[in-house]
């Protein structure tokens, strides 16, 4: 996977709620790439998948919900509270260092 850094000046909290974030997505991304390719079924695998859907739902709401009330996250990356968040977070085809 490629590599991408963080070189903005965010918080600490921000970075590691983007990695939490962006690791879920990965994990849920690949496991259903997995299924889809190899034609995995079954109430077991739906379930792992919505379990890992769900995972990320919660950590990208964590990170949204951060960058809304963290006053620095505001300053630093420009938060308007008219402006969704969403321009500042990673691509989902990018992964950050651990």
């Amino acid at each position: 996977m490629e590599e991408l850094s963080i070189d903005t000046a965010i918080c600490s909290d921000y970075e590691r709620l983007l990695k939490e974030s962006q690791r879920a997505l990965v994990n849920w991304r690949e496991r259903s790439e997995e299924v889809s390719r190899f034609g995995l079924e079954g109430k077991g695998i739906g379930d792992e998948l919505q379990k890992l859907q769900a995972g990320y739902a919660t950590a990208y709401h964590r990170l949204e919900q951060h960058g809304k009330n963290c006053i620095l996250c505001q300053f630093t990356i420009g938060f308007a509270e008219s402006e969704p968040p969403g321009s500042v977070f990673i691509s989902p085809r990018r992964e950050l260092p651990a």
